[in-house]
C-alpha cells in the first residue's frame, strides 16, 4: 500500500486563496460533500461526492481496518441522504502548483476553516520545504482534520472559560458548543447550577417561602447528582467528597420541606457550614487544571451522550420491571436534568419529542403521564438511546 506524503497547514483567512484566484493559477475547483449513514464501533458507512463523482465507502474498524469503496449514481447518492446522521460536511477544493508540488486549499463551508495541503514525493522533500511568510499560515496541523469528528463535534477552538463565568454572572442562556471539551463544559454547567442554587438560597433566607426552598433543594440535588456523574472528568475523590456534602445539604433541606418550614429554618440557612461548602465549591469550579480526571480532554458532547444513554436505560428498566413510583421518580429526576439542559445538544426527533411531552412540566404530572404512557415512552427512550450511541466511538 502506498501512503501519500503531505503536510497540512491551517490558513489565517482568505488571503492566499484570493491571490491565487487573482493570479489565475487555480488548476481546478471542485465541490466536495461527505455524510455518514452509520457510525458504530464495528464499522462506519459514509457517502462522498467529489465533483460529479459519487461514492459509498464502508470503513471497517477491526484489526485489518480496511475500506470498501463503491461508485454510485447521483440518484442513489441523493437517496442515501434521507438516512444521513446529524448533517453533511461540505467543502471546496482548489488545486494549484506550489513550486514543483501539487497543492490544494480546502475550504470547509460552515466552519469557514481553510487548510493548505502540499503533496510530496519523498519525506526528504516534505521536511525541507519552507512555506513563504505571505501565505499567512496560522499553524501546521500535525494530523489531518477528522471529518467524522467535525460532523459530530465541530472544529476545535479555544473556549474562554473566564468569559463564560462572567456571562453566567449576568443574563445567560446555557447553550453548549459542539466542540467544547469535557473539563470546560462540566465546569460551566456546574457553575451555572451553582449560581441558581445561591440565588434560591438568598431568596429562601429573605422570604422563607416554600417555592424558593424547594428550588434550593432541587439545585442542591442536581449538583450532587452531576458531581457523581462527572467524577471521571474531575479528580474522583474530591468530586465525590463535594457530592456527598451537597447530598447531605439536599437531605437537610428536604426535612424542612416535609416539616412545613418550622422555626429552625433561618438558623439552618444561616449555618456557616453552608458558607464553607459554597466557598469550597466555588474554588473547585474556578481552579484551573490540577484536578482533571481521566476523561477531562474528551469532547463534552461524547461524555454527555454516554451519561444520557445510561440514564435512559435506567428509566427503561424501572418502567419495564414495575419499580415503585419512588424509584421511578428518582430515575426520572436524574434523566430530567439531561433532557432539560442537554436535549438541544442533540438534533434527534425522539429526544426533542420526549423533552417537550414528558420532561418540561411539573414533576408529579410528568411521572404520572410517563407511567400512563409507559409503552410509548419506552419506545421513544429506545430510539433516543440508539441515536445517542453514535457518539460512543
Amino acid at each position: 500500500m502506498v501512503c501519500e506524503i503531505y503536510r497540512d497547514f491551517l490558513l489565517d483567512g482568505d488571503f492566499l486563496l484570493e491571490n491565487l484566484k487573482l493570479d489565475g493559477v487555480i488548476n481546478e475547483a471542485l465541490e466536495l460533500e461527505l455524510f455518514y449513514t452509520r457510525i458504530s464501533l464495528d464499522y462506519d458507512v459514509k457517502f462522498q461526492k467529489i465533483g460529479d463523482n459519487f461514492f459509498k465507502i464502508t470503513q471497517y474498524h477491526n484489526d485489518l481496518k480496511y475500506n470498501k469503496e463503491e461508485k454510485l449514481s447521483k440518484k442513489k447518492y441523493e437517496k442515501a441522504k434521507d438516512k444521513l446522521i446529524i448533517s453533511s460536511l461540505q467543502k471546496e477544493r482548489y488545486e494549484f502548483n506550489f513550486c514543483s508540488f501539487k497543492a490544494y486549499i480546502y475550504v470547509y463551508k460552515k466552519s469557514e476553516i481553510k487548510v493548505l495541503r502540499i503533496i510530496f514525493s519523498t519525506l526528504d522533500e516534505a521536511e525541507k520545504i519552507k512555506i513563504p511568510q505571505e501565505f499567512k499560515i496560522k499553524q501546521e496541523l500535525k494530523e489531518a482534520l477528522d471529518c467524522k469528528s467535525i460532523i459530530l463535534y465541530g472544529h476545535e477552538q479555544k473556549i474562554h472559560i473566564d468569559k463564560c463565568f462572567k456571562a453566567i454572572d449576568k443574563k445567560f442562556t446555557l447553550i453548549f458548543p459542539d466542540v467544547i471539551k469535557a473539563f470546560e463544559g462540566a465546569r460551566i454547567f456546574l457553575f451555572y447550577l451553582f449560581k441558581k442554587l445561591k440565588f434560591f438560597w438568598n431568596l429562601s433566607l429573605k422570604y422563607k417561602r416554600e417555592e424558593y426552598l424547594y428550588n434550593f433543594f432541587s439545585y442542591s440535588r442536581m449538583i450532587y447528582i452531576i458531581l457523581y456523574d462527572f467524577n471521571d472528568i474531575f479528580d474522583k475523590n474530591l468530586c465525590e467528597n463535594l457530592a456527598s456534602r451537597f447530598k447531605d445539604l439536599s437531605q437537610n433541606i428536604y426535612k424542612f420541606l416535609s416539616a412545613d418550614l418550622d422555626e429552625n429554618l433561618l438558623l439552618f440557612l444561616s449555618d456557616e457550614n453552608i458558607g464553607v461548602l459554597f466557598n469550597d465549591f466555588d474554588f473547585f469550579i474556578k481552579e484551573n487544571s490540577f484536578y482533571k480526571g481521566i476523561l477531562a480532554d474528551k469532547f463534552f458532547k461524547q461524555i454527555i451522550s454516554f451519561k444520557f444513554r445510561r440514564k435512559i436505560i435506567l428509566l427503561k428498566i424501572c418502567l419495564k420491571k414495575d419499580f415503585s413510583v419512588q424509584e421511578i421518580e428518582n430515575s426520572f429526576f436524574e434523566l430530567k436534568i439531561f433532557f432539560k439542559y442537554f436535549a438541544s445538544f442533540f438534533k434527534f426527533k425522539s429526544i426533542n419529542k420526549l423533552s417537550k411531552k414528558y420532561f418540561l412540566h411539573p414533576e408529579k404530572c410528568e411521572i404520572l403521564k410517563i407511567i400512563k404512557d409507559r409503552k410509548k415512552v419506552f419506545k421513544l427512550l429506545g430510539k433516543s438511546s440508539k441515536n445517542l450511541k453514535i457518539y460512543k466511538g
